[in-house]
């Protein structure tokens, strides 16, 4: 099976000297807290990346199992949700995933390198939203291997799609003789979710992906962590880490501001969630105004489907302006005029619809 390198490793937030305000970078629009830049840079002044981090990670772990209410046993810690997809699907050594699509490509490449059968589900779409059809999961897993995997991210990238915890559940249990891993990368900054990672008690195969970078908005600062309590997973998938995969800058902030911070970042995440359902909702209406499809969401991103130009077009008029958006027409079952655009706050999103409506993109 072929597979375009290009698809797999495209993402959002490349720099470039032309581009004033980034739309591809599907962050928390606030920004980092004052007191998180500052812990970066005391752990500057204290010369830390002159030091290996410790591999363990003992601190870190109690952090962000403190923070999360987590058993820290049950923690691994990774450089990112990207790189928790690369250690499952290279360590776990399944024969079948099973992805419902479109979603985050990098399993993708994985699959064509570690000869896996891809089986793809595709997100269903109606009016201007995308859901998930339970009956085509359970004809997708009929004669799936036992060492099989399941793959969604919730809310989903690139739709913006959300599955309720119910419907999860149901998803989990069906696949009781499967690995479900579940891609939380955008929870924490939605205000209407839930995440499964009180599931984790209850089903054995369940794997959780969390990202903090996202949420934070550093994504210079490569953290996340799976969670699961299936012991053997666990010991798989840290032992296949790389000792440092997490530097030690990044180590030493997230262990002092998870802990120390811990009020002052429930209530950023709060107003945070609060910033982004409101600047959401503006780019939305904006968007259905101008004659341009647009889904709802969940995430800190809109989908657009454009009628008249193509992605490549609309990315070029957009970058003459300074602004840069996601690419969205390479994700499977998507189409060449699709693209994702990033919730900013205000004043730049004003800017955007300004330049959809001056340049009559459609």
């Amino acid at each position: 099976m072929y597979v375009d390198k290009k698809m797999c490793r495209f993402h959002g937030g490349r720099y470039s000297e032309n581009i004033k305000i980034d739309f591809s970078t599907p962050i928390n629009p606030i920004g980092p807290p004052k007191f998180l830049e500052d812990l970066i840079r005391k752990a500057v002044e204290k010369r830390l990346y002159m030091l290996y981090p410790d591999y363990e990670y003992k601190t870190l772990r109690e952090a962000v199992s403190e923070f999360y209410n987590l058993n820290p046993e049950h923690i691994v810690l990774i450089n990112g949700v990207a790189e928790g997809i690369n250690l499952i699907l290279t360590c776990l050594r399944t024969r079948d995933l099973i992805v419902f699509e479109p979603t985050f490509g990098e399993y993708r490449c994985l699959t064509d390198i570690l000869d896996i059968n891809l089986r793809s589900i595709p997100y269903l779409e109606r009016e201007d939203f995308y859901y998930i059809d339970e009956d085509s999961f359970k004809r997708s897993i009929r004669d799936v291997d036992k060492e099989g995997i399941v793959l969604l991210s919730n809310p989903n990238n690139p739709t913006g799609a959300y599955v309720d915890k119910d419907l999860m559940a149901n998803i989990i249990n069906l696949s009781k003789n499967m690995t479900v891993i579940i891609d939380e990368a955008f929870i924490d900054l939605c205000e209407k979710c839930s995440s499964v990672l009180e599931l984790v008690k209850e089903f054995d195969n369940l794997v959780v992906l969390r990202s903090l970078t996202k949420t934070f908005s550093v994504p210079g600062l490569r953290i996340g962590f799976i969670y699961t309590e299936n012991k053997k997973i666990l010991e798989t998938i840290d032992l296949c880490r790389q000792p440092w995969n997490i530097n030690s800058i990044t180590s030493y902030v997230f262990s002092h501001v998870l802990k120390e911070y811990k009020k002052d970042l429930y209530e950023y995440i709060s107003s945070s969630r609060k910033i982004i359902e409101i600047e959401r909702e503006f780019l939305y209406n904006s968007f259905r105004d101008l004659g341009i499809k647009v889904y709802r969401s969940y995430a800190p991103f809109l989908l657009l489907r454009h009628f008249k130009y193509k992605a490549e077009d609309v990315i070029k008029i957009l970058n003459n302006h300074g602004i840069h958006v996601r690419d969205a027409s390479k994700y499977p079952f998507l189409t060449p005029y699709h693209i994702r655009v990033s919730v900013r706050l205000r004043e730049d999103n004003e800017y955007l619809v300004k330049v959809y409506k001056e340049s009559g993109i459609r």
